[in-house]
């Protein structure tokens, strides 16, 4: 009886400690989450583009207002809040690039801003090619594309679009024309885009209507019509019209070949052709995020710094001649994933995106400097909502 009893004892102590147990655990005694702010893995997922060894994660964006309003969380979007975190800082300008930062803003429309920039900025490019002779071994309609692919240095907020049913003129058509010719018993010769000369006046070429009707003393009509001459402008007065690189290749001619051509230019859009297009490219990417979740030192450290083909990472001296991997460079960071490639890295590095910093950068044909380009898409943008706020209301 006593073996008994005694046995009891110990199962009333057992049974007594699991419940103890199951009460610290239980749901229950958590304490509860502080209203109007998010868990840390939550928000880490909300915020941060989480990229895997095999593939990232957390790609999509949660614009429902009521995704986090169990929490509290109004996760709608907010015109103060917004025009409070918005920022755009420029990291570096040159002639024809931009590279700038734009903080606190919604991927569509950061891609909207690279789609304006490629598509719905006008600029001046040659459209119609007049040719008088070529003898060359480049056809005729190659000759025209590639010439129309030739950035000119010209701002086309000076010049109107031309429809159909417009008389070309001194507003909505610039006039070059090439006139090339390689000798006989000479070298190839090289046909460069400095060979194409502005003409202010307008065309040179008769009308073939004209050449047979006209009479001595009656000026010949021209295939332009123009009132005055685009250089008493004084916008050109003392920056004539040009292509913007002078030594773009053209055609190349042999002994005894020949092309003669006028070219006119006109106003568009790189929706309409990609000659229009005011940008050589217009992209942009999430800011890296690179985290070392421990410290990495010495022999481990060194290995990191090897990993990285651009790198990222640096070693510090921290005393007593040891060694610790350092995040140096994380805005190079390209995210080939080499660093965590290897098994069990992972644990070590923690590799992001930050899904609201977008590193845009504008690489501009010449026609307008970057940062003109930039201004210029923000108002089309701002054209764009007035239009849907106009038709909505």
């Amino acid at each position: 009886m006593g073996t008994a009893t005694e046995s009891e004892s110990m199962d009333s102590e057992s049974t007594s400690t699991q419940e103890e147990t199951f009460t610290k655990v239980s749901v229950w005694d958590l304490p509860d989450l502080p209203k109007g702010k998010l868990p840390p893995h939550i928000e880490l997922q909300r915020t941060r583009v989480l990229c895997g060894s095999l593939a990232p994660t957390n790609t999509e964006n949660l614009n429902y207002s009521g995704a986090y309003a169990a929490m509290g969380v109004d996760n709608s979007v907010r015109f103060e809040q917004f025009r409070n975190n918005f920022k755009v800082e420029i990291v570096r300008l040159e002639e024809d690039e931009l590279e700038f930062d734009m903080i606190g803003i919604d991927p569509s429309l950061a891609n909207a801003f690279r789609r304006i920039l490629i598509a719905e900025l006008p600029t001046m490019a040659i459209e119609k090619v007049l040719i008088a002779n070529n003898t060359s071994i480049i056809q005729d309609e190659v000759l025209a594309h590639r010439l129309g692919l030739i950035p000119i240095e010209v701002d086309p907020r000076l010049f109107e679009y031309m429809s159909e049913n417009d008389v070309p003129n001194e507003k909505n058509t610039i006039v070059f024309k090439l006139h090339a010719r390689c000798t006989k018993g000479s070298d190839r010769l090289r046909v460069l885009s400095s060979e194409l000369k502005w003409l202010p006046n307008g065309s040179e070429l008769i009308l073939g209507t004209e050449r047979s009707t006209s009479s001595s003393s009656a000026k010949p009509k021209t295939y332009t019509s123009f009132s005055c001459s685009q250089d008493t402008r004084p916008e050109f007065s003392n920056d004539p019209i040009a292509p913007k690189d002078a030594d773009i290749i053209v055609a190349k001619l042999g002994p005894g070949q020949e092309i003669e051509l006028e070219a006119h230019a006109v106003k568009g859009m790189g929706k309409t052709h990609a000659k229009w297009s005011p940008v050589a490219t217009a992209w942009y990417r999430m800011l890296p995020e690179v985290v070392l979740l421990r410290d990495i030192e010495d022999e481990e450290a060194e290995a990191l710094v090897k990993k990285c083909p651009v790198k990222v990472f640096d070693i510090e001296d921290i005393g007593k001649g040891k060694k610790r991997a350092t995040v140096a460079r994380p805005r190079v960071c390209t995210l080939c994933r080499e660093c965590i490639r290897e098994e069990g890295w992972d644990k070590n590095v923690a590799l992001r995106r930050v899904n609201d910093h977008f590193i845009f950068t504008i690489e501009s044909t010449g026609a307008l400097p970057p940062e003109v380009l930039f201004t210029e898409a923000v108002k089309i943008l701002e054209e764009k909502c007035e239009r849907v706020i106009t038709e909505l209301s």
